[in-house]
């Protein structure tokens, strides 16, 4: 019993000194194990960058010259310089709405509205997102290199919706225009090169290092405005055709006071915004990229100018392309509400510049005479 008593005792002694030296003896594999369980514990690399689609219809022909293009479509209805480095093209394409816009005569984007094209394949006028969705991926964030420097696009939900960003594999891209009737479908398409995806600016930016817009001073300004007044009221006239509403009315006088307006703000801008606002638009206008747009408060103010309460309007600045513009409204909730208003009403566009007004009256009275 006393042998047994002492192995027991020795054994125990044994074990406890097994026990406590652990720690020490395998620090180092210990550790090691830490170590496994922290990388082991860090989420999976994700890879965040879209992925392109082949090149097709449309999108081949950006950065092409404009001679070949017109070999296949003809010359265009009628062609007029922006201001701003680049020429747009109108083509009279029955029942469909094509234009185009050159810079020495190159392709740098295409604004197709109509029926069905092979040339917007593999989309079609009518496709659902979800049928979408099926061709590509819709990415949140585009990172573009652009004269060396890093530009980041960070799409908010109403783009991802109503106006997703594709890409394709010769570095063209494609904002896919979806309405906002019930069931939102494909109706426009805008292939675009990377500067001018990048100058227009329709999504948000996440650095200041995009490219600008510069404005031409050696241009005949009031004809390239009237060019463009009508320009945007030919396609807002389109998009209602397409939603079969009646179409918009024009009011001279209505007209009129939408130049006078625009004006007004051009030389008042102080009695219409705050000392922040007032700021902010200096911003937009001097490097932030994105539009600056008044705000129902200050669209008030300014229509007390006209002092007639069926008058509504928007302005907007800076609207470079003004069916770019046109085709991004249609796609915003608010203002498609407004431009395809079931109760007919009479329209007026004011440009100068880059600065737009759209000014939109009821018709209870459209045959009073005002003067405004």
């Amino acid at each position: 019993m006393k042998k047994r008593g002492i192995l027991f005792v020795g054994l125990l002694l044994l074990f406890l000194l097994f026990l406590y030296m652990q720690p020490v003896w395998f620090q180092k594999n210990a550790a090691e194990d830490t170590q496994d369980q922290n990388i082991n514990r860090e989420p999976p690399a994700t890879n965040l960058s879209y992925e392109p689609i082949p090149t097709s219809g449309f999108a081949d022909w950006i950065g092409q010259d404009l001679d070949e293009f017109e070999k296949t479509y003809g010359r265009p209805e009628e062609s007029m310089a922006s201001g701003f480095s680049f020429t747009i093209h109108r083509y009279l394409v029955e029942d469909e709405f094509l234009e185009i816009n050159t810079e020495d005569e190159v392709i740098k984007s295409i604004k197709y509205l109509g029926g069905e094209n092979e040339q917007i394949e593999p989309f079609n006028f009518g496709m659902t997102m979800d049928e979408l969705a099926e061709i590509t991926m819709i990415y949140p964030n585009f990172t573009i290199e652009q004269d060396e420097k890093t530009i980041d696009l960070e799409l908010e939900e109403e783009d991802m919706n109503y106006r997703p960003l594709i890409a394709f594999d010769n570095d063209s891209f494609a904002i896919l225009f979806f309405d906002q009737n019930q069931e939102s479908q494909l109706y426009a398409i805008d292939y675009l090169d990377e500067e001018t995806l990048l100058k227009l600016a329709p999504y948000p930016i996440a650095n200041e290092e995009s490219p600008k817009y510069n404005q031409e001073t050696d241009h005949h300004w009031e004809e390239i405005d009237q060019f463009k007044n009508q320009q945007t009221m030919e396609l807002i006239q389109i998009l209602r055709e397409k939603d079969e509403q009646s179409m918009f009315s024009i009011d001279p006088n209505l007209q009129n006071a939408s130049e006078d307006v625009l004006q007004f703000f051009s030389q008042n801008k102080e009695d219409v915004l705050t000392t922040e606002r007032l700021q902010e638009l200096q911003r937009f206008k001097q490097d932030e990229p994105g539009a600056f747009t008044l705000n129902d408060t200050e669209m008030d103010v300014l229509l007390q100018e006209i002092e007639d309460p069926l008058v509504s309007g928007h302005l907007e600045l800076p609207v470079y392309d003004p069916s770019f513009s046109v085709l991004s409204w249609y796609s915003t909730p608010l203002l498609h509400e407004q431009m395809m208003s079931d109760e007919a009403s009479s329209l007026a566009v004011a440009f100068s510049k880059e600065d737009v007004l759209i000014l939109w009256r009821e018709m209870e009275q459209a045959e009073e005479s005002n003067s405004y």
